[in-house]
């Protein structure tokens, strides 16, 4: 009660105070926390536009390859945010070093092949397309790569590789001999598209004069004859001058817009010629005017190929592998380790790769190809649409950010590469952490909140000093009244001296408990019945009348008191009246029955339910042992005879407006009263209509009297006597 006086009371205070000063205090930190996203956007719009103005010189110098080290060096300048640059495709492009990382992968195959420095070939179960083969390679660290990563270690990492087991189906049907020119053209086509791809990024890198680093690598790999690469005119750029293809070859390549393949059969020999298509990417260097710009003509010994099923799945995921090795060793020697990423995505692309993965000397997964958030994606797509700057707000990893997705136009003086068919290349995001921003709005609310909360801690104080006698005492003292009334004392009261509305409310309570301490007394001198008949009643009070039921009367009479009450003094008649009355009473009560009446040493009981007549015979036998203590204080001559009958009668209210009594009354009860008048000291007696109800009793026995004749019935009346068994 005190605590949630005072709680109601703190609340009044603090809604107060909100609607006061607090009102101020949060229009305050509302206007500094604008302010302070505000200069937040404009650093990120400052610096969005820093980087556009940053790539277009880079691109418009000739140097596209080193767009992706810019934008590297800026993300190291950003240190409370990220750097984005979407394609207008909505891809992103120069990802980010670091971010596609798996720690620690576990793999047992990878720690194997590092230990040993040789390859580890595995097989997982087949499935429904075959059986999957993984060849892991180690990198092995050599002396020219030693410059970059130190000569403290033998190998640098390893190349995970694993072909599509559907690419083989036909070998399994054994018709292998017969299609071994497809399985030859399949297999050149897996080598010269890796190899391809590792010449694209290094082109792309700017790195192009070292292209003989990746060719004289290629030549050197056993599967490999010669790797030569063409221009657009047909001229030899890349490779040794020997058995070099006519013009006219590699023009046909371009107009089939396709691969072309030479058989040599006599020297067991497959050439085939890949058209470079000119993409926006590469025409910052060749003229976008052109559609293509050159061809790449890779020489396979495909003799060598085994015709063996088992051997030859080996042995391309062999060729694969080594040829994805040369890519990546050639494009790491040109300096251009940033492109390698590039480079494994393209091969993750060919169709016949399943997986490719790659990992350093610690057995981290390195770049993996985790997809783009949905999210940034979506916005640069918007961006793109808009082709106006979008700004958001980004959770990531539970930290705020303020975005900015900013498109590149295609200026007049970027169409010389990028072309006229579209009016924004691209798209920059810009995420400006929101965390130290957060922090100072957070340390606002910190100090408004701690100064809030000492003035409420204050207002409490008074509270606790000035109310507790006025008002959390007095309530408190009717309260713990209110209580040990409720648990049955009505002997307290509410000690309140005030004149004010709670010491007016302390005076109703004390009238209440004398009113209901009168209630509670006179509740003593009626039945059950005539209390709830009370509790069921409206606000007009009990009427007078009453209902048919069907109910067991129950009636006990004292022997031999007549007799006892002219020997013995008046107050010992008493009190050994009470005593008998009070032991049959407790045991009424215990077998569900209700007190109807006391008639001088006679009491009347009712029992209804089911099981009605059971409880009454058993408290009846009860009632006849229990009085051998009586016997043995009062004499031989006090006993009890004991009276059951069952049958309809009328429950109700009897008397009059102003007096009446809530009983039984019909013919069953006066029978029932008949039996007991008939019943000796001892004795139980019960009608036959009471007898029907006792089938089955175990605990009791009943004896058929000879019949009776009462008062009131014409016929003689059966009746059973009710004994223990013997």
């Amino acid at each position: 009660m005190k605590n949630r006086l005072e709680t109601k009371i703190l609340l009044l205070i603090i809604i107060v105070l909100i609607l006061g000063f607090g009102t101020y205090v949060v229009v305050s930190i509302s206007n500094q926390s604008n302010a302070l996203i505000e200069q937040n956007r404009e650093k990120s719009m400052l610096f969005g536009q820093t980087i556009m103005v940053g790539i277009r010189n880079v691109m418009l110098s000739g140097k596209a390859s080193y767009a992706r080290t810019f934008v590297n060096d800026a993300r190291d300048s950003l240190k409370s945010g990220t750097l984005k640059v979407y394609d207008r495709e909505a891809n992103e492009v120069f990802q980010e070093e670091g971010k596609g990382i798996i720690k620690s992968t576990g793999d047992p195959n990878v720690r194997r092949a590092i230990e040993t420095q040789g390859e580890v070939m595995a097989m997982a179960p087949s499935e429904a397309t075959g059986p999957v083969f993984t060849r892991l390679e180690p990198l092995l660290n050599d002396k020219e790569c030693q410059q970059c990563h130190g000569g403290n270690h033998s190998v640098r990492g390893v190349t995970w590789v694993t072909l599509k087991p559907e690419l083989m189906n036909a070998l399994g049907n054994g018709s292998i001999n017969e299609n071994f020119f497809q399985i030859q053209s399949e297999v050149s086509e897996i080598v010269c598209n890796t190899l391809a791809a590792s010449f694209r990024n290094i082109m792309v890198s700017g790195e192009g004069p070292l292209m003989d680093t990746l060719i004289n690598r290629t030549s050197a790999l056993p599967f490999i004859e010669r790797i030569q690469v063409y221009d657009r005119f047909g001229d030899l750029h890349f490779g040794l001058e020997k058995n070099i293809q006519k013009p006219e070859v590699i023009l046909a390549a371009f107009s089939k817009a396709q691969p072309v393949e030479i058989v040599d059969k006599p020297h067991g020999f497959l050439t085939r010629l890949i058209p470079l298509r000119n993409e926006e990417r590469c025409q910052v260097c060749h003229d976008p005017k052109n559609p293509w710009r050159g061809v790449m003509a890779v020489t396979l010994r495909a003799a060598h190929l085994q015709r063996n099923v088992d051997s030859l799945k080996k042995q391309l995921t062999m060729m694969l592998q080594a040829s994805v090795g040369v890519g990546f060793r050639s494009i790491m020697l040109v300096g251009k380790g940033s492109y390698v990423r590039s480079f494994i995505n393209d091969v993750r692309t060919i169709p016949a790769v399943r997986d490719l993965r790659v990992f350093d000397r610690e057995g981290n997964e390195r770049f993996v190809d985790r997809p783009m958030e949905e999210y940034g994606k979506s916005f640069a797509r918007k961006a793109l649409a808009a082709k106006q700057v979008i700004e958001t707000k980004e959770i990531v990893d539970g930290e705020e950010y303020f975005v900015r997705f900013s498109p590149l136009i295609n200026d007049k003086r970027c169409q010389g590469c990028h072309g006229t068919d579209h009016s924004v290349r691209g798209v920059v995001e810009v995420a400006a952490s929101m965390a130290e921003i957060n922090a100072t709005i957070r340390r606002s609310k910190i100090y408004s909140l701690i100064t809030g909360a000492l003035t409420i801690v204050l207002v409490w104080l008074v509270l606790r000093v000035f109310m507790k006698r006025v008002v959390v005492h007095p309530i408190g003292n009717i309260g713990d009244v209110a209580q040990k009334v409720g648990e049955g004392d009505f002997s307290v009261s509410a000690n309140v001296r005030s004149g004010d509305e709670i010491g007016d409310l302390a005076s109703r309570i004390n009238e209440m408990i004398v009113g209901l301490r009168e209630r509670f007394h006179l509740q003593k001198f009626v039945s059950q019945q005539t209390v709830d008949a009370v509790r069921r009643s409206d606000v007009m009070g009990v009427k007078l009348g009453g209902e048919r039921k069907t109910a067991t009367v129950f009636f006990s009479d004292v022997r031999g008191f007549t007799s006892f009450s002219e020997k013995v003094e008046p107050e010992r008649v008493v009190t050994m009246l009470n005593s008998i009355l009070s032991r049959q009473t407790a045991i009424v009560k215990k077998y569900g029955g209700d007190i109807d009446k006391f008639v001088g040493d006679e009491m009347v009981a009712v029992f209804q339910g089911d099981t009605m007549v059971h409880r009454a015979v058993e408290c009846a036998a009860e009632i006849q042992q229990t009085m051998s203590q009586v016997t043995s204080t009062a004499g031989e001559d006090v006993g009890i005879g004991i009276g059951i009958n069952t049958g309809e009668m009328v429950m109700g209210a009897m008397g009059s407006e102003d007096r009446m009594d809530f009983t039984v009354i019909g013919d069953a009860v006066n029978l029932g009263a008949r039996l007991c008048s008939a019943a000796k000291r001892g004795q139980i007696l019960i009608s036959e209509n009471s007898a029907r109800y006792l089938h089955g009793s175990t605990s009791l026995q009943l004896v058929k009297l000879e019949a009776i004749r009462v008062k009131g019935k014409e016929q003689p009346i059966e009746i059973f006597e009710v004994r223990p068994h013997a």
